[in-house]
């Protein structure tokens, strides 16, 4: 956790309601940060990344046809941008909106615009803001955002990410996380 950041609310040493985590996450709209680490992009890095999402364009493998397409080193796959907008968010959840745990939080909507490629050798920063929170259907909305920058200032991706969590104290049928597993996820064996 960082303790370079004023947290609203102050920190949390009790657990909370579910009255008090939705008031404690509605107080923190507003909240941004720039995400103390930077991360340096490296070649290996994004051929792994390419090869973990299958992808298969030669200028995230192959230096000389990222230069022949015109970029100076690698190009990233356009959603490696997620490893760091994953790495920046864990102060906003340890630190500022808490009392969602494992299982209580999820992704419904992510909105992304690109600026300019990721390339290897460039060292990015990640700007984190809590946009907006709302309930609806018994559910707490949190819609953050991710500005990302390069080492000269370059704006990289913009990214907007809507959560959907749960506060109640409900205990979740297990059967709900197979099934969710199997309609979000896939891939080859």
């Amino acid at each position: 956790m960082s303790n370079e950041i004023e947290v609203p609310g102050g920190s949390v040493r009790e657990k909370l309601t579910p009255e008090e985590i939705s008031e404690r996450t509605r107080a923190a709209v507003g909240y941004n940060y720039e995400y103390k680490d930077k991360y340096l992009v490296g070649r290996e890095k994004i051929r792994e990344f390419a090869r973990a999402i299958q992808a298969t364009d030669p200028i995230y493998y192959d230096v000389e046809a990222a230069h022949a397409a015109g970029y100076a080193d690698l190009v990233a796959p356009p959603i490696f941008f997620s490893l760091i907008g994953i790495i920046a968010h864990r102060p906003l959840f340890e630190e500022a909106v808490v009392g969602y745990g494992a299982g209580q939080i999820m992704q419904s909507e992510q909105r992304v615009q690109f600026h300019q490629p990721i390339v290897a050798g460039q060292t990015l920063t990640c700007h984190v803001y809590f946009d907006n929170f709302r309930q609806a259907a018994g559910v707490d909305m949190i819609v953050t955002r991710n500005e990302i920058h390069d080492q000269n200032g370059n704006h990289l991706v913009s990214a907007w990410t809507t959560l959907v969590g749960r506060t109640s104290g409900e205990e979740i049928n297990p059967d709900f996380y197979s099934t969710v597993e199997k309609v979000t996820m896939y891939g080859t064996t």
